[in-house]
C-alpha cells in the first residue's frame, strides 16, 4: 500500500460540496469531489487491491470553486509497487472529461505514511471575487462571470471603508463563532483562530474580451489562515459588504467579535453566496515536500522495503 498526495483543481457549481455526503459505503457518490475522485480511482487499471478513500485537505462548501486544492489517496497496485504518477494523472483527467466533471487533477505524488494532507498544512488561502456595476443600473453580467463572482449592486458601494474595516478582523487570536455556521455534529469546536491575512484588492475579468466587461470593476479580497471554521470566509466577506453597503458599521463588526455567538449575527449582514469563492492554494513547507514525497533513487528503496515486506507477511501466513 503506497499513499499519494494529490494536488487538484474544480469548479464546485454543480457539486454538493468537497468532501462526500453518502454514508452508505455501497453507494457511489459522484455528486462530491471526493466521491468523484474517488469513482476516478476506481477506474484505474490494474485496479487497486484496496478501495481508494480520498481524503481533503479543505472541505469547501458546495458551489465554491478551487484553483489548488490537495489530499491524499492509498492505492495497492498488483505485483508492482508503485503507480505512475503522469499515467495516472492523464488517465484520470481523461476519465474527467469524458464524464463531463469539472476537475482536474494537476499532481500526483507517491509520499511517506509520516506525510497527512491536513496535518501537515501549514495554511490555506482563499480569495472571493466582487463585481460592481460602473453604472448602478447595469445589470447584464460579463457571461463569464456567472457562477464566478458576486455582482453586488448599488449606486454608492464604499469600497475604501471595506479597507478600513478589514483590519478588524486581524491581529491575533478572534473568537469567530459569531462568523461560523453552527455545529450540527457532537464535536467540539475550537472557534479561536488567527488570519494571517485579509485585503481587498483591484482585479481583472474573467474574459476581458466580453463586451460588457469593460462595464463594471473587480474586486477581489483575499484571506489567509492556518484553518477555518465552517462558512467563516463568506461570513467575513458578507460583514464586509455590509460596510460597503453602509447597512452596517465597523462598530457592528467589533461587537460580533467580542461578544462571539451564534445569535449574535448582525441581521443586516448577509451570508455571501458560494460562488464567488476560491481556494486559491493549501500551503506545505517545501521541507516537509522535498521529505516526505519519494521520488529518485527513493523510490527503488522503497520498491525494495515494500517487498521484503510482503514477503515477510506471505511466509507468516504460510
Amino acid at each position: 500500500m503506497v499513499r499519494y498526495l494529490m494536488f487538484m483543481s474544480y469548479i464546485g457549481t454543480r457539486y454538493r460540496g468537497a468532501a462526500k455526503q453518502i454514508g452508505c459505503e455501497r453507494l457511489i457518490d459522484i455528486d462530491s469531489i471526493q466521491g468523484a475522485l474517488e469513482t476516478a480511482f476506481h477506474t484505474l487499471r490494474p485496479r487497486s487491491k484496496i478501495k481508494p478513500e480520498v481524503q481533503l485537505s479543505s472541505r469547501t462548501d458546495a458551489g465554491v470553486h478551487a484553483l489548488c486544492s490537495a489530499g491524499q489517496v492509498e492505492l495497492e497496485k498488483p505485483e508492482e509497487i508503485f503507480y505512475d504518477s503522469e499515467i495516472t494523472k492523464a488517465k484520470l483527467n481523461t476519465y474527467f472529461a469524458r464524464c463531463g466533471h469539472e476537475i482536474r487533477l494537476m499532481n500526483l505524488y507517491p509520499i511517506s505514511d509520516d506525510f497527512h494532507c491536513r496535518k501537515n498544512a501549514l495554511s490555506r488561502t482563499y480569495i472571493y471575487r466582487l463585481i460592481v456595476a460602473k453604472d448602478p443600473n447595469e445589470h447584464r453580467i460579463p457571461i463569464a462571470e456567472n457562477g464566478r463572482s458576486w455582482h453586488i449592486k448599488g449606486d454608492n458601494i464604499n469600497i475604501d471603508a471595506v479597507k478600513s474595516a478589514t483590519k478588524l478582523f486581524l491581529g491575533g487570536k478572534k473568537n469567530f463563532e459569531t462568523f461560523a455556521g453552527r455545529n450540527r455534529t457532537n464535536r467540539t469546536i475550537n472557534y479561536v483562530k488567527e488570519l494571517n491575512k485579509l485585503t481587498i484588492e483591484p482585479a481583472l475579468p474573467l474574459m476581458p474580451d466580453d463586451p460588457y466587461a469593460d462595464k463594471f470593476n473587480y474586486w477581489q479580497i483575499t484571506v489567509n489562515s492556518r484553518s477555518f471554521l465552517y462558512n467563516q470566509v463568506r461570513r467575513i466577506v458578507g460583514a464586509l459588504v455590509g460596510i460597503a453597503y453602509g447597512s452596517i458599521t465597523e462598530r457592528d463588526i467589533q461587537i460580533m467579535l467580542q461578544v462571539p455567538n451564534h445569535q449574535n449575527w448582525n441581521c443586516h449582514a448577509v451570508l455571501a453566496p458560494p460562488q464567488g469563492l476560491y481556494l486559491k492554494q493549501v500551503e506545505y513547507s517545501q521541507d516537509d515536500l522535498d521529505k516526505y514525497i519519494i521520488q529518485g533513487e527513493q523510490l527503488e528503496i522503497t520498491r525494495k522495503r515494500i517487498l521484503e515486506e510482503n514477503q515477510k507477511l506471505a511466509l507468516a501466513s504460510n
